[in-house]
């Protein structure tokens, strides 16, 4: 009972859907995240501004967590973007109590020499993987650790000679990409969804997240696969509460594993209620899964990320289709490739998803006000 009345502070890139889901489960809420989007603020009490993650330090992060929870007693949720620089958030402030993976296990996860090793003892499948550059004439993608969203990942050429030491290669595997969302205990997972993605297609990095849509209904064997990894990455890592796996599926129809997202995943917004979610993942990360019967169900929905092609300038007049979240407030410029908003529609018989999104993109991009 003592967690229930206990404030929540929201650490993450971009807050919302975890501010709304923490609120609807009747928790206060405080959040730092980088955009401050106008449904996010709506339903927090306490917000402060993250600088890029990229620029964060560990002195920025304390002042943040200082000025956002006056001393008082919190529990701590990370989101998007932890991957950045969660080695800077530890060791916490004595008033913060962190709900989530502790840092041995992000070093793991995160690590990508000891993840793949990992993988590789445990006998699950993943990619050719390599930490220096390559030079044997193969298709090569070049990823961080730290990255999130696939921005990060670009073709390489593979007759440079330059070692970054941020960077690991891996051989460029042609087939359909996907996630699953998961829960663990520490010692437990269990399967929650396993969604389709797409990349971004107006961008200028070819592996943007641009698309998540569920239920992807796959194989028998796949999905059993699925079961055994999560569950053997959860008993030697100790995951807990909601963690979201990466793969691709092959043209011959092999399941490689590209990378664990140890927090809060996109994919979480794909799910029925968001509120019983959150409760969920707090009481996973304490050791306690729910029963089976209680398990909740992915919706039959997509989530679509708009970019913008060009520079724009929220108008004070915007109107936002009733789709749309991660709302930016009025005013705020919105340079060439950064995000503008997400939009999240039910998938039906008549209008295919993105049909539906490019709609919605066209009612948003009429009212925009160019800069360029």
């Amino acid at each position: 009972m003592q967690i229930q009345r206990t404030p929540v502070l929201i650490f993450a890139q971009s807050g919302r859907f975890l501010a709304q889901s923490a609120t609807q489960a009747g928790y206060t809420t405080w959040v730092a995240d980088c955009f401050g989007d106008s449904d996010c603020l709506s339903v927090v009490d306490r917000w402060q501004a993250l600088p890029s993650f990229q620029q964060l330090t560990r002195q920025t992060i304390l002042m943040v967590l200082s000025k956002l929870t006056r001393g008082e007693h919190c529990s701590l949720i990370c989101g998007s973007g932890i991957e950045y620089c969660y080695p800077m958030l530890f060791p916490l402030p004595d008033n913060i109590q962190l709900i989530g993976n502790t840092l041995d296990t992000l070093l793991t996860i995160k690590t990508p020499a000891l993840f793949f090793n990992l993988l590789t003892r445990l006998g699950l499948d993943y990619p050719s993987t390599l930490f220096e550059t390559p030079n044997d004439g193969l298709n090569w993608l070049k990823k961080t650790a730290s990255g999130t969203g696939g921005g990060h990942i670009e073709y390489i050429k593979t007759n440079i000679n330059q070692h970054d030491t941020n960077a690991y290669y891996q051989h460029f595997i042609t087939g359909d990409s996907g996630s699953c969302l998961f829960l663990a205990d520490g010692c437990n997972a269990q399967l929650l969804s396993i969604n389709q993605q797409y990349s971004a297609s107006n961008t200028q990095h070819p592996f943007l997240l641009g698309r998540i849509q569920s239920q992807w209904r796959l194989s028998t064997t796949h999905q059993d696969y699925l079961h055994e990894v999560i569950n053997k990455l959860t008993a030697s890592t100790s995951l807990v509460g909601l963690n979201s796996l990466d793969f691709i599926i092959t043209k011959q129809n092999q399941l490689l594993i590209l990378e664990i997202n140890p927090r809060p995943s996109a994919s979480a917004e794909l799910i029925e209620n968001s509120a019983t979610l959150f409760q969920q993942h707090i009481q996973a990360s304490l050791g306690q899964l729910p029963s089976p019967n209680q398990t909740l169900k992915p919706q039959k929905v997509s989530i679509f990320y708009h970019y913008a092609t060009k520079d724009y300038c929220v108008p004070a007049k915007m109107i936002w289709p009733s789709e749309c979240n991660d709302i930016p407030n009025k005013g705020i410029t919105i340079k060439k490739n950064q995000p503008i908003c997400t939009s999240k529609v039910d998938i039906n018989q008549h209008y295919s998803a993105i049909t539906l999104h490019r709609l919605i993109e066209q009612k948003i991009l009429e009212q925009l006000t160019s800069t360029t």
